[in-house]
């Protein structure tokens, strides 16, 4: 059952806050935020006498306090420009900084206040590391982008580089389609390009919007995203605009909204469960919200930050209060001494409303490891994924896990025979058994 379409999605405030901070001003291409479901992890700079550096430092999410305890990351000897939580482990998070250095950082057993080694250092970018960003379906692959106009894929388990393309322009975003396979690279010029990092090909380049300024972009994957991406630039040089592309026919747009007349780029978050996309910008007060779901782009509503954004991130739905139809909470820093926190609520108006209606299908992905990912081998055949990890005590029933081994090897199959062709008329019946098969494998869980 899919969600429902949604409005009028408003924030409130919480009058909890992270307070006493020391955040740095330092302007980034991203968020400059980034969160889990357990802990903050926000950039510091410290300058001390003949040493001048940058510091990851996290917080617990759940310690609403002045000056609440701060973890400090040290080893980085410039600002810190990105950070982010590993999706399958979130006790890994990685840092890229000024310093031409990636580091990848283990905090799961924060002893003391500081911790003075990371676990790997990436050096190979001749630049500044602008963009980072996990697969989301292949453990301890890490896409990087730097401002040596190059991309790199690394094995963040050993660190060591797996694959480096080249852009030949200043990226300003990266992102990973959802199955993990291909990433997805905007720059300051408004071109788009989808790049197989295995092959080094590039399979489409296109002007994403007319203005030749910075452009960010996202593959909108999940049960609504399909085929499609979404971008966000510039109309002239104050017009910001959103798109939505097909990358089967990326020679017209399918969606374009001017939204208003500001030089501040829009960053989207997208959460592929719902079909959320929410854009802020730094400098602005207003937060966005609109909803991608049936080929539709709908305006599903906004709040106000309680000061102009400096940095900003989404917390993982994860941890939302649906008893309260809690649809995501948004952190936000507005003057690098607090982070405030604001949850995103709609109102419930049918009692007749499921919660599978409102927060749609639980939308899993599959997981295998950087070897079998550089080798080709994909478990997932387009949308449709099994989690090993939600199965483990299906299999133990022997007549589940016989079903679900069946399953599991017909989506191989179909993935070694027919690859990426869907139109292939032979592949109707057999996707039909698919489906009848996995039909009957929920009702055998149920029972």
């Amino acid at each position: 059952m899919g969600c429902i379409k949604l409005k009028n999605i408003f924030g409130e405030h919480w009058k909890q806050s992270y307070r006493d901070l020391k955040i740095s001003a330092k302007p980034t291409q991203s968020c400059g935020l980034a969160s889990s479901s357990k802990n903050i992890a926000v950039g510091f700079i410290i300058l001390f006498l003949f040493f001048y550096g940058g510091i990851v430092s996290i917080i617990d999410i759940n310690n609403y306090e002045r000056n609440p305890p701060v973890y400090k990351l040290l080893g980085h000897t410039g600002s810190i420009l990105d950070i982010d939580f590993n999706g399958f482990n979130e006790n890994i998070l990685c840092s890229s900084s000024d310093d031409c250095s990636i580091k990848i950082w283990d905090i799961s057993n924060l002893e003391s206040k500081e911790l003075n080694e990371s676990t790997f250092t990436l050096q190979g970018h001749r630049m500044k590391v602008t963009n980072l960003k996990w697969n989301p379906t292949v453990d301890y692959a890490l896409l990087t982008t730097s401002f040596d106009c190059t991309a790199k894929v690394w094995d963040a388990s050993n660190g060591k580089e797996i694959f480096s393309t080249s852009i030949c322009e200043h990226p300003s975003s990266c992102s990973w389609t959802p199955n993990g396979d291909k990433i997805l690279v905007s720059t300051k010029e408004a071109n788009v390009s989808l790049i197989d990092p295995r092959s080094g090909n590039c399979c489409s380049k296109f002007k994403a919007h007319d203005s030749n300024k910075l452009t960010n972009a996202l593959w909108l994957g999940g049960h609504y995203g399909d085929d499609h991406l979404f971008t966000s630039g510039f109309v002239d040089n104050k017009t910001r605009q959103i798109r939505v592309w097909d990358t089967r026919k990326l020679d017209k747009h399918l969606i374009s909204n001017d939204i208003d007349s500001s030089p501040s780029p829009l960053i989207p978050h997208w959460d592929p469960q719902i079909g959320l996309i929410v854009l802020a910008s730094k400098g602005d007060l207003t937060v966005r919200i609109f909803q991608y779901i049936d080929k539709e782009l709908n305006r599903a509503g906004e709040f106000k930050a309680t000061g102009s954004m400096k940095s900003f991130c989404l917390v993982p739905t994860d941890i939302c209060d649906r008893t309260k139809c809690e649809l995501g909470r948004f952190l936000f820093n507005t003057d690098c001494k607090q982070i405030n926190l604001t949850s995103m609520f709609i109102i419930r108006r049918n009692s007749a409303t499921t919660m599978n209606e409102l927060y749609g299908e639980e939308y899993d992905t599959a997981r295998y490891s950087v070897r079998d990912w550089e080798a080709g081998i994909e478990k997932n055949l387009g949308n449709l994924t099994i989690s090993k990890s939600k199965c483990t005590q299906m299999i133990k029933d022997k007549d589940a896990g016989c079903k679900f081994r069946e399953i599991s090897k017909t989506i191989q199959e179909c993935n070694a025979k027919y690859g990426t062709n869907f139109n292939n008329p032979e592949l109707i019946p057999v996707l039909e058994q698919l489906k009848d098969n996995i039909t009957d494998l929920i009702k055998t869980i149920k029972t």
